[in-house]
């Protein structure tokens, strides 16, 4: 069997899939995955690193880019499409997963074009615009949650849960074991509470400068790790370098995490984060309570995300606008009240789907044809 994985642009389309292509490859050792993705994304580099193979296909945004920006986006698209079609009839994969983002556009297209069937996984809440039209060609439809349903009436859909990687399921299930490294990692004492503050692989402009005018407060109730992005490492560590010598091991900044994450989630007490999707996944399994600070920037996803937390219990919301006068009150009034923290720890524990890749795995496999192509073919070519 031969399988197209087609996600791409952000590391919220690539994990989710990312979890999925290991749960295949769990089922069933000799499946063929091939990763199609855009040359410039951050997929081109983390992908064969992975030790899956990757085909790179052009593909472009539309949305929010201006009438000229647009155009471009759509000429990329095109030429996508025929890369993605070319190799397609070399390849012939017998199932398209995809979970969204314009890198996968050309690919689904392609696909829907040979016949190939084609399941669409929403990690979020609410579909973005190439998901809506990505689930107009599914064969099947996944989403997190019973709350994205709707999105999708008229379309055959299940409700998987979020897909998590490998690594973080290890440590989930391992918790104790993960969370004593992570404090020995990182050197935290073992009689203070850990804050983690994450804003995703690129850090979050706007917490970082929070933790940067709370930090002394903070470090006085907690330990903070700290993932900034590479453009503010530097400064956090001078912020750090600047903390009085007694309470300077409370804090740790580091640019990001991946093999790492798991000890980090594990280990903390308390998340300080943006609301993408990996929230709705990685903070459930972990049973970690969290301050949401949804990115206004994004249409509506990271609002609902948000939304779905709070109500079942999990998190509490903080708008972008407030976070920098409020980091240090909020964190501390939950720090302070360890019977709300507790309750918002088993109402996200409540939330997790462990088994969310391999319910997807199962739908890819029910779903590969094994010649789905039509007697006339595309015409065998280079890709682009």
């Amino acid at each position: 069997m031969r399988i197209w994985i087609a996600a791409g642009g952000t590391g919220g389309h690539i994990y989710p899939a990312l979890a999925v292509a290991e749960a295949l490859q769990d089922v069933e050792p000799d499946l063929e995955v091939i990763w199609v993705g855009a040359p410039e994304g951050m997929e081109a580099r983390l992908i064969p690193s992975r030790g899956f193979a990757f085909l790179p296909v052009e593909a472009g945004g539309v949305y929010g880019l201006g009438p000229r920006g647009a155009l471009r986006g759509l000429w990329r698209i095109a030429r996508g499409v025929r890369q993605a079609w070319q190799a397609m009839a070399r390849q012939r994969p017998q199932v398209l997963f995809t979970t969204g983002g314009f890198a996968a556009v050309p690919a689904a297209l392609a696909a829907a074009r040979a016949g190939v069937p084609i399941l669409v996984y929403l990690p979020d809440l609410e579909p973005g615009m190439a998901v809506r039209l990505l689930a107009r060609l599914a064969a099947h439809v996944a989403v997190t949650a019973p709350e994205a349903q709707p999105f999708f009436r008229g379309r055959p859909v299940t409700v998987t849960g979020y897909p998590v990687r490998r690594r973080l399921m290890a440590a989930a299930r391992d918790r104790e074991a993960a969370r004593r490294r992570g404090r020995a990692r990182w050197g935290f004492a073992e009689d203070l509470p850990v804050v983690l503050v994450f804003g995703g692989s690129r850090g979050a402009r706007r917490l970082n400068r929070a933790v940067d005018r709370h930090l002394e407060a903070l470090v006085m109730e907690a330990q903070v790790l700290h993932l900034t992005g590479p453009a503010d490492l530097e400064r956090m560590q001078a912020r750090r370098a600047a903390l009085p010598s007694e309470v300077r091991a409370r804090y740790q900044p580091v640019a990001y995490l991946e093999e790492e994450m798991g000890e980090a989630l594990a280990m903390a007490d308390l998340a300080v984060c943006r609301a993408g999707a990996s929230t709705l996944g990685e903070l459930p399994l972990f049973g970690l309570p969290a301050v949401l600070v949804p990115y206004p920037y994004v249409r509506r996803h990271q609002e609902r995300n948000a939304a779905y937390l709070v109500r079942h219990g999990g998190a509490v919301r903080i708008p972008d606008e407030e976070i920098e006068e409020r980091l240090g009150e909020v964190v501390r009034t939950l720090l302070q009240d360890p019977d709300r923290l507790l309750g918002m720890r088993r109402s996200m524990a409540a939330l997790a789907r462990p088994e969310a890749a391999e319910r997807l795995a199962a739908l890819v496999q029910r779903l590969a044809a094994p010649a789905p192509y039509p007697e006339k073919r595309p015409a065998q070519g280079r890709a682009g």
